[in-house]
């Protein structure tokens, strides 16, 4: 496919509403992908835009996160299919008070770590790319210490990514998590959260306690994510480092 290739047609939940899109920001993402079919409207900082695009070249997409590089823009690239998601609070809620618990007692702990956020994730061989909802180094933080930017070329992948799914997404994001080489995946869906380990470089499985945390199951995470709907998550936090301290001095059965 090149950049004359139809796109298909799209009824309204093809597209997504980005906000607070600065003029030069849209400038720098129409000159990336403006010719594959872009259909779109800009408002006043509002961008709303079809949500996939097909025939996307490498050069593009990496043209395009250039453009885009101070803008939340949650998104799978995978060979040449591009699928770009709208940011949602009940999306962010729940991986924002992940990341705090996850944080929080690695300070209490003193274990090394670093946060990426939702830094965009390459393939080191090219044509498969996302944005994480959050990132981790933990036992791989010593060989990214102090390094300002990642390089996939150079640098290890995260040892850890939190995806949140909250709607369903047309390219699947696990097999380009397993090609970028991601050893584990939580993902948090229709009220649940799982734990999947990578087994090759295609596929993960299930597993039942984490791989970074190894105290740490699905149904401990989500008991305390839950206490949401009752406490402050001020006291989530101190509640799951008080358990987590705990958990911690015993082996996993």
């Amino acid at each position: 496919m090149g950049k004359t290739a139809e796109n298909r047609r799209a009824s309204q939940s093809d597209y997504v509403v980005l906000e607070g899109v600065p003029w030069v920001t849209y400038e720098g993402l129409i000159d990336a992908i403006g010719e594959y079919h872009l259909r779109h409207t800009y408002d006043q900082g509002t961008l709303e835009m079809r949500r996939l695009l097909y025939g996307v070249s490498w050069k593009d997409y990496l043209e395009l996160l250039s453009a885009t590089a101070d803008l939340s823009l949650p998104h799978t690239y995978n060979e040449g299919t591009l699928e770009i998601m709208s940011p949602r609070k009940d999306h962010d809620w729940v991986a924002k008070l992940i990341a705090r618990m996850i944080e929080a007692y690695a300070l209490v702990a003193d274990l090394p770590i670093q946060s990426i956020g939702s830094t965009t994730l390459r393939a080191s061989t090219g044509d498969r790319g996302l944005q994480p909802d959050q990132t981790y180094y933990l036992a791989s933080e010593p060989l990214v210490r102090c390094k300002e930017a990642y390089d996939p070329k150079t640098d290890p992948p995260p040892d850890l990514a939190i995806e949140v799914d909250v709607t369903s997404t047309s390219v699947e994001r696990m097999p380009i998590f397993a090609a970028i080489g991601v050893p584990e995946v939580w993902r948090v869906e229709s009220g649940r959260v799982r734990f999947y380990r990578r087994k090759s470089k295609t596929a993960y499985e299930a597993i039942e306690h984490s791989i970074a945390f190894p105290f740490l199951t699905p149904a401990d995470l989500m008991r305390f994510a839950k206490r949401r709907a009752e406490i402050g998550e001020n006291a989530i936090v101190r509640e799951f480092v008080e358990w987590a301290k705990k958990a911690s001095v015993r082996k996993p059965k």
